[in-house]
């Protein structure tokens, strides 16, 4: 069985007794670019009613009313969307240190939000709020929702050009040059590193597929669903990475179960047989391992990580290419080798993002607004569909 985008079952009847609930009514106007547990939230099918062109924009999502936030500890702040800082609501950071959380749900609305909260959460609420320039920055909420800008967010505004994007299939990316790599994903905190077969298409070739002049792109931003984003400048994108190493026996059925942690695929490529990996290295956009499609991304509200991979994921090899070191927490002393973690090695795997629903061509063309990857992206993923724009989309 196929697991709910964003969060199970349990998340969505947790959310369901909030005070800004998600419980739908079963109308028939579905929102499509909300999370698919929100995708009959009553709020949002109020909003779709009274704009209809706004039924499968981005619009139709969580951030029309709620806003994000930033937590602060001593020693970072991070960044959480709009739907990441609500789930705050029931699951707290586990850092009790952190400030900036909200302290109920009305905290996570913005200014559109809380004047549609304060008119009574009805169809009529929103329209009576048209009127209204919630956001302070010179446009009616109906200007601004006709214009399908943010009517919570002075930032998004009809005087800005929105970044043209180019909605990318599954099968238009299998039509594009395939590619397949075996590599090493040497991960930093977790406790195994692992070797496997990806394939997909170099993000060159995907880049010249779509039409953009290359010479003129300085790199690209990798974009997640759950905000994560991962830049690489341009000359990781037009050249191969050196050759990958291959170290072989150090799995847990040839170490033991102290000192393994190597996972391998079942069937180790043909061509490998020494240490050097004959296999080309490239910067790409992966839809398969090992020869089967990859298990789609979700998020574990509880933890705040994405698990799966897919159905896109970004694979990058080792820059430095080197042996697999176990995590920075898992030393093993007592194994008497030299596979304990070294800070010097080459730890690709943290930017292998996982659930690549975006990608941004950079530069972004001047005067234009972003597009909003940090909201709605679970849509593409449940789609099998990757949004491309910035330089050299029209």
């Amino acid at each position: 069985m196929r697991k709910l985008s964003w969060f199970g079952v349990a998340g969505i009847l947790v959310l369901s007794l909030a005070i800004w609930q998600c419980g739908g009514d079963g109308n028939d106007v579905v929102s499509s670019r909300a999370y698919k547990g929100h995708a009959t939230d009553q709020d949002i099918l109020n909003f779709v009613k009274q704009y209809p062109d706004t039924a499968g924009t981005r619009l139709d999502d969580c951030q029309t009313c709620h806003t994000s936030g930033t937590l602060t500890t001593a020693t970072k702040s991070t960044f959480k969307n709009a739907c990441d800082y609500c789930h705050l609501i029931e699951y707290p950071d586990s850092d009790t240190t952190a400030t900036g959380a909200p302290a109920d749900f009305a905290d996570t609305l913005n200014d559109y939000g809380t004047a549609y909260l304060n008119a009574g959460r009805t169809q009529k609420a929103v329209k009576d709020i048209g009127t209204l320039d919630s956001d302070g920055d010179g446009a009616t909420n109906d200007v601004e929702i006709a214009a399908l800008r943010y009517p919570g967010d002075s930032a998004s505004n009809p005087s800005q050009l929105v970044a043209a994007i180019k909605i990318v299939s599954m099968d238009e990316l299998k039509a594009m040059p395939p590619h397949t790599e075996f590599l090493l994903a040497n991960a930093s905190k977790q406790a195994t590193d692992e070797y496997a077969s990806y394939t997909g298409v170099k993000i060159q070739d995907l880049l010249i597929s779509l039409g953009v002049d290359i010479t003129q792109v300085t790199g690209v931003t990798v974009i997640a669903p759950d905000g994560f984003t991962k830049d690489f400048d341009l000359k990781y994108i037009t050249a191969a990475y050196p050759q990958g190493l291959y170290y072989a026996g150090l799995d847990i059925a040839t170490l033991g179960s102290t000192c393994g942690f190597v996972d391998y695929p079942p069937t180790i490529p043909a061509g490998v047989t020494g240490t050097v990996i004959p296999d080309e290295q490239w910067l790409m956009l992966a839809y398969e391992r090992e020869g089967a499609p990859m298990e789609a991304s979700y998020l574990d509200p509880a933890a705040g990580k994405i698990n799966g991979e897919g159905p896109l994921r970004i694979i990058v090899p080792q820059a430095t290419p080197g042996s697999p070191d176990r995590g920075s927490n898992f030393s093993q002393p007592s194994c008497n080798d030299s596979y304990d973690y070294s800070k010097n090695k080459d730890h690709n795997a943290g930017s292998m993002v996982r659930g690549v629903m975006a990608i941004r061509i950079n530069p972004m063309p001047a005067g234009y607004e972003d597009f909003d990857y940090t909201n709605g992206g679970w849509a593409y993923i449940d789609a099998e569909q990757l949004v491309v724009y910035g330089f050299g989309i029209n």
